[in-house]
């Protein structure tokens, strides 16, 4: 019940625009909710004008207005979070970034093959990082690298394609076919601009992924020991 509703108040917000109040009275959820569901789809300032220039939109403006100016706050907190740390890590050694490495296979990477190395993500910034991390230091070069993409079938194939290689820069041999899921209730929130699927980064070789995941069975070893000391 609840994702057929999500799904019907991300629509509403997206095609036509509507505010919360608007939104609660044909989903029959609370605000609160409708809060939570709704926070990365803001109304653009033209749209909270046009609410407050309509006598019925006046409270409904403010609410949106209110909302706005939070999200304000929030984005400029986290902004100074964000800066402080990027500071802070500007100079890491080497060896913290294998590390660093390890722990984002050990979190998101295939486990149950032994005879490829796979990462998954949504994030292409991550993919990017574990490319250049495998060519750092497993000795894998980018030319040996292939991406499959995982799509919703209401995404455009050729732009999340042409995406990701750009983001990835890797040409289209490189690219294999892309796999395309039927829209689940609930997901209706991919069709937003800044989703643009799951990538598979992935090259075979057994010793490459017992090199990787020994390294990583090796830092568990040896760190849990110390925690626990």
């Amino acid at each position: 019940m609840k994702s057929a509703q999500r799904e019907k108040a991300i629509e509403l917000r997206l095609t036509q625009k509507l505010g919360y109040g608007a939104i609660a009275k044909q989903v029959k959820v609370s605000k609160s909710t409708l809060s939570r569901w709704l926070e990365d789809l803001p109304l653009t300032e033209e749209r909270v004008l046009e609410l407050r220039r309509e006598a019925w939109g006046r409270g409904e403006a403010r609410r949106e207005r209110f909302r706005q100016t939070m999200r304000a706050k929030r984005d400029e907190r986290e902004r100074q979070i964000y800066l402080r740390q990027k500071k802070k890590l500007a100079r890491i050694s080497r060896q913290e970034l294998f590390i660093a490495g390890l722990m984002l296979y050990a979190a998101e990477g295939d486990k149950k093959t032994r005879a490829e190395i796979a990462f998954s993500n949504t994030d292409s910034v991550m993919v990017a990082f574990f490319a250049r991390w495998l060519e750092e230091f497993l000795d894998i070069s980018q030319e040996k690298l292939k991406i499959q993409l995982h799509l919703y079938e209401n995404m455009d194939v050729l732009v999340e394609e042409t995406f990701w290689k750009r983001q990835l820069n890797m040409n289209q041999g490189q690219l294999c076919k892309s796999q395309i899921r039927p829209l689940r209730p609930g997901k209706f929130s991919y069709r937003e601009p800044f989703r643009h699927g799951t990538c598979k980064l992935y090259v075979g070789g057994v010793m490459k992924k017992t090199e990787l995941m020994l390294s990583i069975r090796a830092f568990f070893d040896t760190y849990s020991t110390h925690m626990r000391a």
